[in-house]
């Protein structure tokens, strides 16, 4: 036998907004479905009985009658009474309470709906199980047809209602064969595994079968649903993260024009800012071409983002050629015991990512917390140069962090010297008739080179050019700023105005 709830859900089904239960459990088994013509037979009910009352009782539900009624159901331990009422209709008081302490559901139907129809599903639904699979299936497969779902979620809330039983998303089952089991397909963007969907067996060979028919047309659903939102996913993630690089690439001009559609794309670039920096040291070597190199980017920031999401505050993701930036936001300075644990977070992020890809060595650099659009851009700066100096120590796989490397203090009040900043000004001058872009391209190229001892094939690799491309460009800015590179005090000077001038632009 059917429970009340099934048997409502079905009605419900059956005549969309026209079924309401006014009061009452709806667990209770149905042990039969009878009509009411006259209050008498009422006394005649077996427990557990679903009586419909004939519409010409409805008028007896304004009155003391009805409330005799109810006292009468009570007595023989019936399931639920349903009657014939417009919507708003009110019962009595006394009768509510009875039903209550009886625990007798009252279901009210709207006049429009065809009792003779209502009676017979109901009829079916309590005392057939077959047919009942049969219904519900094709309730659920007009559902899923009617593609009205938005997540997976609410598509297995609504095939639960409409089958009467939970069915699940997940690992599959340990048990002694009680669940009905079928593959779901992935459940999410990473997990390649899949999952499985799985219910109750109703302990009919023939309802099983049927059942097990209608879990593989959810299980079409559910992947169908997941590969929708992963898209979105993927297609949100790369706009945001292709926003994030420009930011952190951009002058101050650009970045206040880009911030209109990084707050709409969900970046908060007013808060609190923490970047991070991944770069891969040998991408290629482990995977063997550049377009393989790309998609495992692409693949790494996804999970980059993921693991490190388990860490309150707003995240986002964004990657180049160069690496994957990671971008920690924030409402307020982040305190203390909030840095221990992001570098925790890093720790586990960088775990996630060497354990995907087999042999991946990666150096990874974090700036410090800084405040609106420019402190992003610092903060990416300062991971920049907390990457370099993990790349020239050679600390692989290990979050190396800005404050640590220990040349910011120093390296800011040399910088803060008048006659310092006079001296980097003449330096550079030369460049001033070059564009933005390229002058800061020639002074990355040398800082990097600089950085790597003076190898023109460790600073081609870092920068992804070609290592004639590198020595031309190092050669031409040599000359253009009067450097002899085999001058030490040249050289070192060179080094450090390049470095300064990173931090004494990214507040810019």
């Amino acid at each position: 036998m059917g429970t009340l709830g099934s048997v409502v859900d079905l009605l419900a089904h059956r005549h969309p907004g026209t079924v309401e239960v006014l009061i009452g459990p709806a667990d209770r088994r149905v042990s039969e479905v009878r009509l009411v013509e006259q209050v008498d037979q009422v006394d005649d009910a077996p427990a557990g009985a679903l009586l419909v009352l004939e519409r010409g009782l409805a008028a007896l539900t304004g009155d003391y009658r009805f409330d005799v009624m109810v006292r009468r159901a009570a007595a023989r331990e019936v399931a639920a009474l349903v009657v014939v009422l417009p919507e708003g209709a009110k019962l009595s008081l006394t009768a509510m309470a009875l039903a209550r302490r009886a625990e007798i559901a009252v279901i009210r139907l709207a006049p429009e709906v065809d009792v003779t129809a209502a009676l017979g599903t109901m009829v079916r639904q309590a005392t057939d199980r077959l047919s009942v699979t049969v219904g519900r299936a094709r309730a659920v497969c007009e559902a899923i047809d009617g593609r009205s779902f938005d997540s997976v979620e609410a598509l297995l809330d609504r095939v639960g209602l409409l089958l009467g039983r939970t069915v699940s998303i997940g690992p599959r089952p340990d048990g002694d064969g009680q669940a009905l089991t079928v593959p779901a397909g992935p459940i999410n963007g990473t997990d390649r595994s899949g999952g499985w969907l799985w219910t109750e067996r109703p302990g009919d060979a023939d309802a099983d079968a049927l059942l097990e028919m209608v879990l593989w047309r959810v299980a079409a659903e559910t992947t169908r649903l997941t590969d929708e939102r992963v898209r979105a996913e993927q297609v949100s993630r790369r706009s945001a993260g292709e926003v994030l690089v420009q930011l952190v690439e951009a002058d101050r001009a650009a970045r206040a024009a880009i911030a209109p559609s990084a707050r709409r794309l969900g970046i908060p670039v007013d808060g609190w800012h923490v970047v991070t920096r991944i770069e891969p040291d040998n991408l290629l070597e482990v995977v063997g071409d550049d377009v393989a190199a790309f998609e495992t980017r692409d693949e790494l920031a996804s999970l980059a983002l993921k693991a490190a999401a388990s860490m309150p505050g707003t995240w986002h993701v964004g990657h180049e050629p160069a690496g994957v930036l990671l971008l920690w936001t924030g409402d307020s300075p982040p305190r203390q015991e909030t840095h221990a644990q992001l570098q925790r977070q890093l720790a586990f992020v960088l775990k996630a990512l060497v354990g995907r890809v087999r042999g991946l060595q990666v150096f990874c650099g974090t700036g410090t917390a800084r405040p609106g659009i420019a402190g992003l851009a610092s903060s990416a700066t300062e991971a920049r140069l907390a990457v370099s100096s993990a790349r020239f120590r050679q600390r692989y796989n290990v979050p190396v962090h800005f404050d640590a490397v220990g040349m910011r203090a120093t390296l800011l009040e040399w910088y803060g010297s008048p006659t310092v900043q006079q001296s980097i000004d003449r330096l550079f001058a030369p460049l001033a008739d070059l564009t933005p872009a390229k002058r800061q391209a020639m002074i990355d190229t040398v800082c990097t080179y600089l950085d790597l001892q003076g190898s023109a094939a460790r600073t081609a690799e870092v920068l992804h050019l070609h290592r004639n491309a590198v020595r031309y460009r190092i050669q031409r800015a040599f000359e253009v700023l009067g450097i002899d590179e085999h001058d030490a005090d040249q050289r070192l000077f060179l080094h450090l105005a390049c470095r300064a001038q990173r931090l004494g632009d990214i507040g810019a």
